[in-house]
């Protein structure tokens, strides 16, 4: 929890309200290639990932397409399932032993409406998310996918142990060709 109070602090100024937001966090172990959500339940929760790294993928004709890989100090929810009721469309998959620790939406909402701080922090994350989409799109559009490789390798060594299928589906390329560009590149 250490880690998630240093994240918290490093974003908002807080105080003692820290205590009793930190009470509602429930830790878990997702042992790697295990699953901590899959299709079709309900997801209403917000995960906030203390060490290790999770790929978020959904099935899409027959194919799993990785949406996007999440490591340490990564938050993971899916807001449409939380706002709408419906059950997720997204399966949750642990790269490697990874240890998170959740927060149920309702106590998020509860706590958002006890300390402004707490809500502070809230729309900082969905800035930071909004911005990481933004970015992504515009890198998808206007990178090469050897430049989209290059920029994600530098953004966690986690990216080694992603297998070469589901990094191709991330990045929008078949596993032969990046299985070419890893080669050119080394």
């Amino acid at each position: 929890m250490v880690h998630l109070e240093k994240y918290i602090r490093s974003t908002v100024q807080i105080g003692e309200e820290l205590d009793d937001i930190l009470s509602y966090f429930e830790p878990r172990q997702v042992k790697k290639d295990r699953h901590l959500v899959c299709e079709g339940q309900i997801m209403d929760v917000y995960y906030f990932i203390l060490s290790g790294g999770l790929r978020v993928y959904f099935n899409h004709e027959e194919k799993e397409v990785t949406a996007w890989l999440s490591f340490e100090s990564d938050w993971l929810v899916d807001i449409a399932c939380i706002r709408t009721g419906r059950p997720t469309i997204y399966n949750i998959h642990a790269i490697e032993d990874t240890e998170v620790v959740s927060i149920k939406a309702k106590h998020m909402d509860a706590l958002y409406q006890k300390y402004p701080k707490w809500q502070e922090l809230g729309r900082k994350l969905w800035e930071r998310a909004f911005l990481e989409v933004v970015e992504g799109m515009i890198r998808h559009q206007t990178m090469s996918a050897e430049e989209r490789y290059l920029h994600f390798m530098q953004q966690s060594d986690l990216l080694q142990k992603v297998p070469l299928k589901q990094l191709s589906s991330f990045l929008g390329i078949t596993p032969s060709s990046l299985s070419r560009l890893r080669k050119n590149i080394k």
